[in-house]
C-alpha cells in the first residue's frame, strides 16, 4: 500500500470515530477540572484526611496563644475536662444555623480547662458557616486549638477538635480501622504543657455509628495507639456505645478507667430525649489521677448531645 493510500484510511477511520474520540476529550476534560478542583480545595485547606500523620507534628504556631511560657508556675493539683460532640455548632432546634456563640457559651459557663469535640466543621460551608469552628471556639473561649480532619466534607473538613487553655504540642492524627460502607474515623492526640514542667496526653475520638464490628476494630486500635505512652493520657468522645457492652468494653477497660464505671451512668443523648450514654471520659494509668467529679453539664440548646465533665486529681 501506498503512502497516499494509508494516509486516505487513517483519515477515514478518524472520521468515522469522530463521535467517540469528542466524547472521551470531554471525559479527560471533566477528570482534569475534578482534580484542580481537588488541588484547589487542599490549598485551602491544610489538613488531607486521607493522610496518616503518625509522626508529623501537626500544631501550628497560630493555634498556641494562650498559657505560654508557664514553666515557671505551680504545677496543677487538678484539671478539668469536657468531651462535648457540637453537632457542627447546629442547635437541632434551628435547622440550617451555626450558632458557635451557644457551643462557647456552653463551655465558658462550665470553666474547664480542656475540651475535646466532635463534629467540627472546618471551611464546609455547612449551615451557613465558612470558617474554621475550632479556631473560632479558641477565640470565644480564649483557648489554644487543634483540628484533626477525618472526612471532606462539602467544601472543607468535618472531624474532631481539642480547646486547651494550655499550649498544645507534638499534636498526632492517626486514622481508625474503617469497613465498607462506614464513614473515616480519626483519633486525635496532643501533648497539653502544663504549668510547673508538667505535661499530660489528650485524645480525641468519635467512633463509627453503625457497625458495632467497626467499633471493636477502632477501640482496639486505641488501646494500641495509648497503651504505652510515656504520659498519662486522658481520653474523650463520642464512643457510640452504651456502657453495658461488654464486647466493647472488656477491651476499653484493660487499659482505660472511666471516670463514670459500670452502667449507670447519667445519659448523654440525646439532649431533647435523654435516654442512652455514649460519650465518655477516660484515663490511664489509673495511679495516675482521682477522679473527684463526674457530670453533665445541662445544656439542651446548643447541640443533641450533652457535655460531659470530670474533674481529674494529680496523684504525684
Amino acid at each position: 500500500m501506498e503512502l497516499r493510500d494509508l494516509k486516505s484510511k487513517f483519515y477515514h477511520l478518524e472520521i468515522e470515530n469522530q463521535p467517540a474520540i469528542e466524547k472521551m476529550k470531554e471525559h479527560m476534560k471533566n477528570l482534569l477540572i475534578s482534580f484542580l478542583a481537588l488541588i484547589a480545595l487542599q490549598a485551602c485547606n491544610d489538613e488531607a484526611p486521607s493522610i496518616p500523620d503518625h509522626a508529623q507534628d501537626l500544631t501550628n504556631k497560630e493555634e498556641n496563644t494562650y498559657g505560654l511560657d508557664n514553666d515557671s508556675q505551680d504545677k496543677l493539683e487538678s484539671l478539668k475536662v469536657m468531651t462535648y460532640n457540637i453537632h457542627a455548632c447546629n442547635p437541632p432546634s434551628q435547622p440550617g444555623i451555626a450558632d458557635l456563640d451557644a457551643i462557647a457559651n456552653a463551655i465558658n459557663e462550665a470553666d474547664p480547662d480542656i475540651v475535646l469535640l466532635q463534629e467540627v466543621d472546618k471551611n464546609t460551608g455547612r449551615n451557613g458557616f465558612t470558617g474554621n469552628q475550632s479556631k473560632e471556639l479558641g477565640k470565644l473561649t480564649q483557648m489554644n486549638y487543634r483540628f484533626f480532619s477525618a472526612i471532606l466534607y462539602m467544601k472543607g473538613y468535618y472531624g474532631v477538635a481539642v480547646l486547651s487553655k494550655y499550649p498544645l504540642k507534638d499534636s498526632q492524627k492517626y486514622m481508625l480501622p474503617k469497613q465498607s460502607g462506614t464513614e473515616q474515623r480519626v483519633l486525635g492526640t496532643a501533648i497539653v504543657d502544663l504549668p510547673g514542667v508538667d505535661s499530660v496526653m489528650v485524645a480525641c475520638t468519635h467512633l463509627e455509628a453503625k457497625s458495632a464490628n467497626n467499633r471493636i476494630e477502632q477501640v482496639r486500635e486505641l488501646v494500641q495507639q495509648l497503651g504505652t505512652t510515656q504520659v498519662p493520657v486522658i481520653l474523650g468522645g463520642d464512643l457510640n456505645e452504651r456502657p453495658d457492652t461488654d464486647a466493647f468494653f472488656s477491651i476499653f477497660d484493660q487499659t482505660f478507667t472511666r471516670t463514670c464505671p459500670g452502667t449507670d451512668c447519667p445519659a448523654t443523648f440525646s439532649t431533647n430525649d435523654p435516654k442512652i450514654t455514649i460519650d465518655y471520659l477516660a484515663y490511664r494509668p489509673q495511679a495516675a489521677f482521682e477522679v473527684s467529679n463526674h457530670q453533665i453539664v445541662q445544656e439542651n440548646y446548643a447541640s443533641d448531645h450533652f457535655p460531659v465533665m470530670a474533674t481529674f486529681k494529680f496523684n504525684r
